[in-house]
């Protein structure tokens, strides 16, 4: 458990220029590098190129790359400078886009030629019933300046049937057979190519279909009975010209060049601001490996030739924190993102909150039936939000405290309290959290404390500190022993002598004495507003009671259990609502408040390329 965020050092990388894209995937591969530049002059030349070249690779992508293999990656994105290697791979793209061009022509045609003959299906054995004589063949041979058509028209475009028929009358078109499919009404249309121009633009603006007639042979039946054979040997050419489509691919070497374009897209996201002269580059940044060693190494496993640094970091940069934590701790990551993330001179808080958050969830919540609810419901919920293993783990700490509590869906003869029933004791439950309470701000103070000796304030703000939780601590004792009071003069003492002794001045002096008597009563407030914990554990049960009461008042067993069911899950959602609001202003207003500022940045690690040829390669395609 770090009770500060890990330290991260400045580093250099110098490489010729050529091998600036490799030396920057090698270096992103430890996962320990964040890539930042501090001077906005000396773009890499070449990289708006980069951006063009790679915005025509995802065009083409988007347009053939279902036809091509999976990107193959090797050990170095280019053998030649970047730009080259863009330009030759999209010449293998291009090689193969024109050798397949007719293919994918072919494929287009016979895809909407399948489609039709799927709708035909549907309106086939319906035409053959209604109007089994008619020669589809005859219709389908008539050819220009005639065309044939079947005009679908959804059942709620029905009413717009006579309309259409005036219309087409003025147009000097001849409606041939009206037949129903299913909820659709249908017409086969037989007259001028201009008419049916109109018929289908007609159609079009009333969400209506208008289908050519295909050549087919005799009439519905025996069409009918032919379309499962053309719709088998359209599968057959689909499949063998994408299979001719895919060999060709792999044969052009696209899946080499898919994989460059990705590793050069990566590359010209990456380094939109590294410093290059002509010659060398200079990639900097900051890094959690606390040996140069290390970046040295990921280099010559990339095959750069390059020198890795250390130097002091520029003034005008804040080091970002690298925060490890747990699979336990990550969830709660979400309370210290909501005030920023902690500097190098700060507490963590996430730890300190993944231990307060349950307990207090726990106390408030604590039903041993309801905390399996909600348990159920973060691991329900887990495919929908991140946020899923804090329920769990509330719902864990509220079946907990119902084992302390004996509290099973509000009933409290099914098993023993542990501790005590609410209710039995309900200056217990208000008096516990008020002392967890001045735990808590005590350990924030504490942790401030911690952090001014970081800082080099140890003596200063640690005396001013201690004088703090002297008083704080006395005042809170002299209500059981008046003789604890001592201990707050003591504090006060200590207060002014340590102003006197950093500043001499009697004005600083008035300052701290001032200072020290409002966060004491600001200290005191907080403290109280942990009474709101044991208020909530007590409303719990109350609300309980009332549902078992209303329950057992109602005639009839369904008619009760109805009742328990659904007054549990409205409290269940009413109280993990407000419960969730609660501990989380206790959190982020009593407990941070002593030592939290959030004023540091999240130490976020440079992307790896794209390695395996499948999230980069299935996002392009999307």
């Amino acid at each position: 458990m770090a009770l500060r965020p890990a330290p991260t050092a400045w580093f250099e990388v110098v490489v010729p220029e050529a091998d600036a894209g490799d030396a920057m995937q090698g270096l992103a591969d430890l996962r320990t590098v964040q890539f930042e530049w501090t001077e906005t002059a000396g773009i890499a030349p070449g990289l708006d190129e980069l951006a063009g070249l790679v915005r025509r690779y995802r065009v083409l992508a988007a347009s053939y790359g279902h036809y091509w293999p999976r990107p193959a990656y090797q050990g170095r994105c280019c053998t030649l400078p970047v730009q080259v290697s863009a330009r030759a791979a999209l010449e293998q793209i291009d090689a193969w886009v024109q050798a397949a061009r007719d293919r994918v022509e072919r494929i287009a045609v016979l895809r909407e030629r399948h489609r039709l003959l799927l709708r035909w299906r549907e309106l086939l054995p319906a035409l053959a019933e209604q109007a089994p004589a008619l020669d589809l063949g005859a219709l389908a041979a008539a050819g220009p300046p005639l065309s044939a058509y079947c005009l679908v028209l959804p059942q709620k475009a029905g009413e717009a049937v006579d309309q259409a028929d005036a219309e087409l009358v003025a147009l000097g078109a001849g409606l041939i057979r009206a037949f129903r499919a299913g909820t659709a009404r249908a017409w086969l249309w037989l007259g001028a190519v201009e008419a049916a121009d109109a018929l289908c633009a007609w159609a079009s603006a009333h969400g209506a279909e208008c289908l050519p007639v295909l050549g087919w042979h005799g009439g519905p039946a025996a069409a009918a009975a032919d379309l499962p054979s053309r719709l088998a040997a359209i599968v057959r050419e689909l499949q063998t010209l994408e299979l001719e489509l895919r060999e060709g691919a792999r044969r052009h070497g696209l899946h080499h060049a898919a994989g460059a374009m990705e590793r050069i897209d990566w590359f010209q996201q990456t380094a939109r601001n590294i410093r290059c002269d002509g010659r060398y580059c200079w990639i900097t940044g900051w890094t959690s490996e606390p040996d140069v060693a290390h970046l040295e190494q990921a280099l010559a496993a990339a095959g750069v030739r390059g020198r890795a640094t250390l130097p002091e970091p520029p003034a005008d940069v804040a080091p970002p924190s690298v925060l490890r934590h747990g699979f336990w701790q990550r969830p709660f990551e979400v309370f210290a993102q909501a005030v920023g993330a902690p500097g190098p001179a700060e507490a963590d808080p996430t730890t300190w909150v993944a231990l307060l958050v349950p307990v207090l969830f726990g106390y408030m919540c604590g039903d041993v039936g309801h905390g399996a609810v909600i348990a159920a419901a973060g691991l329900l919920a887990r495919r929908l939000t991140p946020a899923w293993p804090l329920l769990v783990i509330c719902g864990v700490a509220a079946m907990g405290f119902g084992l302390a509590y004996g509290d099973v869906f509000g009933y409290e003869h099914f098993i023993d309290p542990l501790w005590v029933h609410p209710l039995d004791a309900p200056l217990l439950i208000l008096a516990v959290p008020l002392g967890f309470g001045a735990l808590v701000l005590t350990l924030g103070l504490l942790l401030h404390t911690v952090e001014s000796c970081w800082r080099g304030q140890g003596r200063s703000e640690g005396v001013a500190d201690v004088a703090q939780l002297l008083v704080y601590w006395s005042l809170l004792a002299a209500l059981l022993w008046p003789v604890a009071l001592w201990g707050a003069a003591i504090g006060l003492l200590l207060c002014v002598g340590n102003r006197l002794w950093r500043e001499r001045d009697p004005v600083a002096v008035a300052a701290g004495f001032g200072h020290l008597l409002e966060s004491t009563f600001s200290l005191l407030l907080n403290t109280v507003s942990f009474a709101r914990v044991g208020a909530f554990a007590l409303a719990h049960a109350a609300l309980e009671l009332v549902v078992i009461t209303i329950a057992a008042g109602t005639p009839g067993i369904p008619s009760a259990a109805l009742i328990l069911i659904v007054g549990n899950l409205i409290v269940i959602v009413l109280e993990g609502l407000l419960v969730s609001i609660q501990a989380s202003r206790l959190v982020l207003f009593e407990f941070f408040l002593r030592f939290f500022e959030g004023t540091g940045r999240r130490f976020d690690p440079a992307p790896a390329p794209p390695a395996s040829g499948l999230d980069s390669w299935e996002r392009g395609k999307r």
